[in-house]
């Protein structure tokens, strides 16, 4: 489904039901459509490692993580939703701002940076956020995908 269908969607479902937030099924729709496009994302960064082509991937992915995360603010999730999605974004923004590092070593084509960069990012703090959130979520029910089991 595509970022607008699936927009369009979670208006009518808030609109038509009276509550203006989504269900726990529609908000765990979302998160994994959402998450699909950061993962195509990052999917493209790793086909590129080496290539010249890298720093412009990172920063798509930058993008998309920036977008998903504004795209999540915006949502209104059930209310036993609501600190998990803002600890996502958190998470999310902070994972797109410290990745800044390595799409300038990837401009400098600089491999050793990259690749130390690339070791750390299981430690990285939006990682984390985004991980301990997802968890607190599938444990209360939520179907996240993906999200919630890397």
């Amino acid at each position: 489904m595509t970022r607008v269908a699936l927009i369009l969607l979670c208006a009518c479902v808030v609109g038509c039901g009276g509550d203006d937030r989504l269900t726990k099924d529609a908000y765990a729709e979302l998160v994994r459509d959402e998450y699909a496009e950061v993962q195509e994302a990052f999917r493209a960064t790793g086909a590129s490692y080496g290539q010249p082509d890298l720093a412009e991937k990172i920063e798509a992915a930058q993008d998309e993580l920036r977008e998903t995360a504004d795209t999540l603010e915006d949502a209104e999730p059930p209310e036993d939703a609501e600190a998990e999605n803002e600890q996502i974004v958190d998470g999310m923004r902070r994972y797109a701002e410290s990745l800044d590092r390595l799409r300038n070593a990837a401009e400098r084509g600089d491999l050793r940076a990259i690749e130390d960069a690339s070791a750390r990012i299981t430690t990285n703090q939006g990682v984390l956020l985004i991980a301990e959130a997802a968890e607190k979520l599938k444990f209360k029910g939520y179907d996240l995908g993906q999200i919630a089991e890397e």
